[in-house]
């Protein structure tokens, strides 16, 4: 692999022992892809209680640089949701094989699915609208939310009083 490096890919040794490339692999993407599915989850939320102006105003204030992150980013993930569901699962099983929780992961799978359901996951990546906005997809995503009930596995016993 080392031979690689430096002819258009950066390759990073690891050592010998099997499993710590994919263990980077897990890690990262969990931080990266898991970190989306945080970002789509409050701001579908936001948007289903009617917030997303207020939210978008305080995100503006205190968190200018995740907005922004939000807005480059959030429009681009409808495309490849379908791709990310598994990897999703898969940093779930590595994270339960080592004794932490695999909830948020499978939950990311569950936004992933949600964003799959948009009809933005109908386009390639290559034919992304350059123009449609985070407020865009975020309706989109929200329209897909279930009428009753929870997206992902487990159903809260009691929903959380907001006022």
């Amino acid at each position: 692999m080392m031979e690689l490096d430096g002819k258009g890919i950066a390759v990073k040794n690891l050592g010998n022992d099997i499993g710590r490339a994919s263990g980077i692999k897990m890690c990262y993407a969990a931080l990266t892809k898991g970190t989306s599915t945080l970002q789509v989850a409050l701001l579908t939320v936001a948007e289903s209680l009617g917030l997303s102006v207020e939210l978008h105003d305080e995100l503006a204030y205190s968190q200018k640089g995740a907005l922004d992150s939000m807005k480059s980013g959030i429009s681009k993930l409808p495309p490849n949701a379908h791709r990310w569901i598994g990897e999703m699962e898969e940093i779930a099983e590595t994270f339960a094989a080592e004794g932490m929780t695999p909830d948020f992961h499978l939950g990311a799978a569950a936004i992933y699915r949600l964003l799959e359901q948009t009809p933005y996951a109908q386009k390639s990546p290559e034919n992304i609208d350059p123009n449609r906005t985070l407020a865009e997809t975020i309706a989109a995503t929200a329209a897909q939310l279930p009428k009753s009930g929870i997206v992902g596995s487990k159903k809260v016993d009691q929903p959380v009083d907001t006022d």
